[in-house]
């Protein structure tokens, strides 16, 4: 979750932060919440977010702003979650709440694979995962190579997401299908009965950032909460769309290359947005 706050904001009446409820060799997971919550959103890292003791997890600043319960997930290494100890660390998770509390796996890259990997020991009754890998092992996605230096240190592939997706749960993955390589991960997930795309058209990787830069972080936390439906999630993206540097930026660049009459219409934009970088582009285009 990209996070703009400097400073973390004041704890909810009655919430705990940052309790403890998984430490191991790999993983440590934190609780902030109140002590009998009804809904608990998991929130998976991406690759690069550091493994701080001294800060909060990844997104729990936004999430705490919202008074959304949740579970920050650290990892010590780049590694995917390809060891063992995840599973256990999922399981333990579960049992901290018991069985009353609705939980929802949650993450970004490195995050959503791990968001969709948890979800089944998690016992979670969504996961959601934004831009996801479906593995890192050059001879199983040779199109991937943004991540060969974290492979290079890790010992191979072990957790097949075929063997710990399944029916009982709902899975959403949000994906610019312009994207090359997230477009063939994404085509490469198992698709159990409950799976769902939003599609970011435009957003890149970035698909958290161009959310928030386009003002639709409410609907994105109402789809983390389970207030909203995908389909309502790709609604707002749309409707928000125009605004969002990134989408303008992608749709336009690809629209001028290929000489496509809409094409004016994102130079509009870019001039009635005041998009410098943009017009200094396409300027030219039309003197």
């Amino acid at each position: 979750m990209a996070e703009a706050e400097t400073q973390s904001p004041a704890l909810p009446l009655g919430w705990a932060s940052r309790v403890v409820i998984y430490d191991g060799p790999r993983l440590r997971l934190e609780y902030t919440g109140p002590t009998d919550p009804a809904r608990v959103l998991v929130a998976f890292p991406p690759f690069d977010y550091p493994f701080h003791t001294d800060q909060g997890g990844w997104g729990t600043k936004s999430f705490t702003k919202r008074s959304m319960a949740h579970v920050c997930v650290f990892h010590r290494d780049e590694d995917w979650h390809q060891h063992d100890e995840f599973f256990d660390a999922m399981r333990a998770c579960r049992a901290y709440f018991g069985a009353a509390p609705e939980l929802t796996a949650y993450g970004f890259s490195m995050g959503g694979y791990g968001a969709f990997l948890g979800a089944q020991a998690l016992d979670a009754s969504r996961a959601i995962a934004v831009s996801p890998q479906s593995s890192i092992d050059p001879n199983v996605v040779r199109f991937e190579r943004r991540y060969r230096d974290q492979w290079d240190k890790m010992d191979g592939w072990c957790h097949d997401l075929r063997d710990h997706l399944d029916d009982n749960r709902s899975y959403t993955v949000m994906v610019d299908p312009m994207h090359g390589q997230d477009k063939k991960h994404e085509a490469r997930l198992p698709k159990p009965a409950q799976y769902s795309r939003v599609l970011l058209h435009g957003a890149g990787h970035a698909g958290i950032q161009t959310i928030v830069d386009m003002g639709q972080s409410a609907a994105l936390f109402d789809l983390l909460r389970g207030d909203i439906a995908p389909q309502d999630m790709r609604i707002a993206y749309r409707a928000g769309r125009r605004d969002g540097f990134r989408y303008v930026r992608k749709m336009g660049i690809l629209l001028h290359q290929q000489h496509k009459p809409a094409a004016r219409m994102f130079y509009a934009i870019a001039q009635d947005k005041g998009y410098r970088r943009l017009l200094k582009k396409w300027d030219p285009l039309y003197e």
